[in-house]
């Protein structure tokens, strides 16, 4: 264990010691902030955003007996509830974190890389569009099912629902680790990614129609982000190491203190 231990540090630091890695990391960063400023600008979209509930509410699958039944039967299981509710509050900045760690700074795999940046971009930017011009809300605060709080923070808002950037995202995961599933790590990383879907749905986060949504949205996205390679620009390239390192310092001190501040802060 000690010696596994020491040889993942050392892997670790060389990797925070190469620009290419370093670079890329930052990219990653970048885009996981715009979508944090999106969550908080869109208090300034939402009205303008149409509500679309009632025509979701007229399919299979989305009555309140059929919800609340859903529900019930997950909580009555509890090892499933706490294996979902885990899984559920790991899923969609946890399951981008470790991905990343694993992809980029512990297997320093920079096209696979590359090709995460894209799909998280087109994902952010996809589901961003449709949330502009309509939104869904929750099962759990339509049929107000006991043990939620309706009052949701900037990270957490009710609209942000169909489709489910939590399932898009832990798709898009999983087919990107799929190349090393070989490697025990990256089997425990499908296993989490592929266990979000029915977290979404038997804690009455989403609907079934969200976390189909976003499955097939990550597929498209796949598709068309395969072999795509990031274009750093040479003046990137030109700088120094220990500069880079700083710029990565600030950036994830940002990252954390505005994914706390989004965290904590209820919306308008």
């Amino acid at each position: 264990m000690k010696d596994a231990l020491a040889s993942t540090a050392r892997v670790v630091k060389s990797s925070l010691n190469d620009k290419e890695v370093l670079v890329r990391l930052n990219v990653l960063l970048l885009l996981y902030l715009g979508w944090i400023a999106f969550t908080v600008a869109y208090g300034l979209i939402q009205n303008h955003s149409r509500n679309v509930t009632q025509e979701l509410l007229r399919l299979p699958l989305t009555s309140k007996s059929f919800v609340i039944s859903v529900v019930r039967f997950t909580h009555s299981l509890l090892p499933l509830y706490i294996t979902m509710r885990v899984t559920y509050y790991i899923g969609f900045t946890g399951s981008i974190a470790l991905t990343v760690f694993f992809i980029l700074i512990y297997w320093r795999d920079l096209k696979a890389s590359d090709e995460l940046a894209m799909r998280y971009l087109l994902a952010y930017v996809s589901c961003g569009l449709i949330y502009s011009i309509f939104h869904v809300y929750a099962p759990h605060y339509v049929y107000h099912i006991p043990g939620f709080y309706l009052d949701n923070t900037y990270l957490t808002r009710q609209e942000f629902v169909f489709p489910s950037l939590h399932n898009t995202v832990a798709m898009i995961n999983l087919l990107t680790i799929w190349h090393h599933r070989d490697k025990i790590w990256a089997k425990l990383l499908i296993l989490l990614n592929l266990m979000i879907p029915f977290a979404t749905v038997l804690l009455g986060h989403h609907w079934v129609y969200d976390a189909v949504a976003g499955i097939l949205l990550a597929f498209i996205i796949v598709k068309v982000t395969s072999g795509h390679t990031l274009k750093v620009p040479e003046s990137i390239r030109e700088m120094g190491v220990s500069h880079i390192q700083r710029v990565t310092v600030v950036g994830l001190l940002v990252g954390l203190s505005v994914l706390l501040l989004a965290i904590h802060t209820p919306k308008p």
